[in-house]
């Protein structure tokens, strides 16, 4: 429903939006180009009659532009049943071929893709990619979105030397053709806490990152000592805003790999974001999400997310469920906060690697007001660094992984940042990229 929106954006000042309105969508999934179990089509149909308005199939290590990219019928990737199926559900698109006694079914690219699924409004497909690879002993995972092309990129000796090279290409792509770019840091504790805080808190060119990955937690029990997902999120938004810096901010995706088992992992339709934009093209998605003006979900609907900057506050309010009930819980950190840390050792435990851990003050990411119902507001105080809200729903989520809260939970950005920095000039670094 379109409306009239007042909306502080991060850069501090109010805007009236006009005709702007939510989109949900998923910005990592997988298909037959690369490890996912569904044809692209098949895939992409599923969040177009899912209630979704965009997604990005960002499969691995490759933009699906190849126009000659063949599966043979009855190999592993693509089996004779399986065949049968796709050709009966798409008898007049399928491009097929034979060689010899083998039968091929080409894969479609994004390009196809779109002019099958793109609807004015109503559904848009984002080309896009994830470049992963293992560095130091650690998996290095990201999402480059609204690419349109493979682009080239070099891997660095470190996590954050290779995250900075990649988001440095990703952007130079976007520049040079005048495309906005969007690059999201990918599930940072897969398998075992492979990208620690400190990697953020040093990339503050990086702003997009995966609070919520519901396939991409650790595969190994942790470590009493280690972080939450949201002690990541507030220790590198602590540091970062304390230090004049730009904040990260939050997304939740699917990282969909199984589409065709709902009892299996990597599934479709349990974490996504809302995006707040002008029109349902890529250009305005990501000019919101750069604002912030989105927020991330497990199963939670906000109908409003407004931040008054003048008066330094925050309000949120539910698109309430029958039958549930709702916790709002309001979170920051303060000026000053206590930036000491310590380290613990894990060791190496059968396929579970060494790591060295870091502990964090318990001064970072306070809770400082929870209330009960479907709308609560909080006014920034003096020494707030910034604030954020949590939405937690009375639902248990469904097939929970360990990278998904217990239950149904929205989550706003932080807002009031630049304020504070603003207030503190002599701290205050401000990034030059918006």
């Amino acid at each position: 429903m379109k409306r009239q929106i007042l909306f502080a954006v991060s850069l501090g000042l109010s805007l009236v939006i006009n005709a702007a309105q939510w989109y949900r969508g998923n910005l990592h999934m997988h298909s037959k180009w690369s490890d996912g179990d569904a044809m692209p089509e098949d895939a992409v149909a599923w969040y177009r009659n899912n209630g979704y308005q965009f997604v990005c199939l960002s499969d691995h290590q490759i933009v699906q532009t190849d126009t000659n990219a063949w599966l043979e019928v009855g190999s592993k990737k693509l089996g004779k049943d399986e065949a049968a199926a796709y050709l009966k559900r798409y008898p007049a698109s399928a491009h097929v071929k034979k060689e010899a006694s083998k039968e091929f079914i080409r894969l479609k690219t994004v390009w196809e893709l779109k002019r099958i699924f793109d609807r004015q409004s109503e559904f848009l497909m984002i080309p896009g990619l994830e470049v992963n690879r293992v560095i130091a002993g650690r998996q290095v995972h990201m999402n480059a979105i609204n690419v349109h092309e493979t682009i080239p990129y070099r891997y660095g000796d470190t996590p954050a030397e290779t995250f900075g090279r990649i988001e440095n290409a990703v952007r130079a792509w976007g520049d040079e053709r005048q495309v906005p770019v969007l690059f999201m840091l990918n599930h940072p504790t897969w398998p075992y806490f492979d990208i620690t805080p400190d990697v953020l808190v040093a990339l503050p060119q990086v702003r997009f990152f995966e609070l919520c990955n519901a396939d991409g937690g650790h595969v190994h029990p942790a470590h009493r000592s280690w972080h939450s997902m949201e002690k990541f999120w507030d220790v590198v938004n602590a540091f970062r805003v304390e230090d004049g810096h730009d904040p990260v901010f939050a997304t939740a995706t699917d990282d969909t790999h199984s589409y065709s088992n709902p009892a299996g992992s990597a599934r479709p339709g349990e974490g996504w974001i809302c995006v707040r934009a002008a029109g349902l093209d890529a250009a305005s998605l990501l000019q919101s999400m750069y604002r912030g003006d989105f927020y991330a979900s497990t199963g939670v609907a906000l109908d409003d997310v407004a931040f008054d900057n003048a008066a330094g506050v925050l309000r949120v309010k539910v698109a309430p469920e029958e039958g549930l009930s709702y916790r709002i819980v309001f979170t920051t950190t303060k000026a000053g906060f206590d930036r000491a840390t310590e380290t613990f050792d894990d060791p190496a435990r059968g396929k579970k690697p060494a790591r060295e851990g870091v502990i964090y003050s318990d001064d970072i990411g306070r809770a400082v007001k929870t209330a009960e119902g479907i709308e609560a507001s909080y006014t920034l105080a003096d020494d707030d660094l910034y604030v954020r809200a949590t939405v937690v729903a009375s639902r248990r989520a469904v097939n929970r992984t360990n990278n998904e809260p217990e239950f149904d939970t929205a989550w706003t950005q932080p807002y009031g940042w630049r304020a504070w920095q603003r207030r503190n000039p002599e701290k205050s670094r401000l990034s030059p990229r918006k």
